[in-house]
């Protein structure tokens, strides 16, 4: 851990015992769960700096308050020696099994279904969805906007189960105020790309509360940007067999709704 960093946080965790570093892959970030005089904390902390993941830190902390007990508690946040960091409680938990017939697919749903059931705070209000924009025409962006709280990467080690059996969704770096479609539909992907049949996915999905809100056509319009956008990250990242993953997943999902 770096050492500003270190000591920008010991005041809220005590003299500090132990760092278990969270691999991330965030070269201007750090995750860790800290042992410190005061106790275990999950640490989240990035440059303070624009340009790098400064804002999705920011977001964490600012919707955690709303979250209704989905996520881990944040404790504390500090800002100095050029880094920002959150204090979160920790959780020990495992993921979820995406797999055909496991048993956590009905709690990920659930969890899904809690998430679309908050209200959405006034924090979250100027955060439009507009990540998939640059796949739609200007006259599709309608598709995406909307007044839900959105989770748009509920994959496995996202929505976990602790040793108290309790589901938690974690990784809140950016939260969004978007149409209903979205969230379904980028879990559909996840859950194809864990080798589930995509008409057995859309059976799961039907039994939440959002699916029969949703306009058949919307749904195939985001499939189909969510194809171009998992294509484009392919060609950015070739090496990275699991954004192929990703993209056969998508375009198989695109592929069933347009029967």
């Amino acid at each position: 851990m770096d050492q500003r960093l270190r000591e920008l946080i010991t005041p809220r965790t005590g003299p500090i015992v132990q760092v278990e570093p969270v691999a991330r892959g965030y070269s201007a970030s750090a995750t860790a769960v800290v042992t410190g005089e005061c106790g275990r904390v999950f640490v989240k902390a990035t440059l303070d700096r624009l340009g790098g993941r400064l804002e999705e830190v920011e977001r964490e902390g600012l919707i955690n308050p709303h979250l209704g007990g989905l996520a881990p508690e944040l404790l504390w946040e500090v800002r100095g020696r050029g880094w920002f960091a959150l204090g979160f409680e920790v959780i020990d938990a495992r993921p979820t099994d995406y797999s055909a017939g496991s048993p956590d697919l009905p709690r990920v749903v659930e969890a899904m279904d809690r998430i679309a059931a908050l209200p959405l705070p006034r924090v979250a209000e100027p955060w439009v969805e507009d990540r998939w924009d640059r796949a739609l025409a200007e006259d599709e962006w309608s598709v995406l906007r909307g007044n839900h709280l959105t989770h748009a990467d509920l994959h496995p080690r996202n929505i976990v189960v602790d040793t108290d059996d309790r589901v938690w969704v974690v990784d809140w770096a950016w939260p969004t105020r978007a149409a209903a479609v979205v969230m379904p539909s980028t879990l559909a992907v996840q859950l194809v790309s864990a080798e589930q049949d995509p008409a057995e996915v859309e059976k799961l999905l039907a039994t939440s509360a959002l699916w029969g809100r949703l306009d058949r056509g919307a749904l195939v319009t985001f499939a189909l940007a969510q194809v171009r956008m998992h294509r484009h990250y392919t060609r950015l990242r070739p090496d990275e067999r699991w954004l192929e993953a990703m993209l056969d997943a998508a375009k198989a999902w695109h592929a069933h709704l347009k029967l």
